[in-house]
């Protein structure tokens, strides 16, 4: 028996991998495009793959797969503390 296939959470791992490099591929087209009607494509392309990007998110939440956790004050305050110390 050939047990070297992709099963659900693997597949849904590899979308959520290829979504997130879309976006950064779109992203980088939009910053380096100078037509306006262009950009406004790629900005709707990217739109949508954010939100095929949470669909993905939540179906691997819903199986226990990804889980998250709300940012607590102190972990907000050193982020804040980090990027007020970068941009001075």
């Amino acid at each position: 028996m050939d047990t070297d296939y992709f099963g659900d959470r693997e597949i849904l791992i590899d979308i959520l991998l290829s979504e997130k490099q879309l976006s950064s591929s779109y992203n980088a087209c939009i910053n380096e495009s100078t037509g306006e009607a262009f950009s406004h494509i790629l900005e709707n392309i990217l739109n949508e793959t954010h939100r095929m990007r949470l669909d993905v998110l939540k179906a691997m939440e819903k199986r226990g797969w990804h889980k998250t956790r709300n940012a607590g004050s102190q972990d907000i305050e050193m982020l804040k503390r980090k990027f007020a110390s970068s941009t001075n």
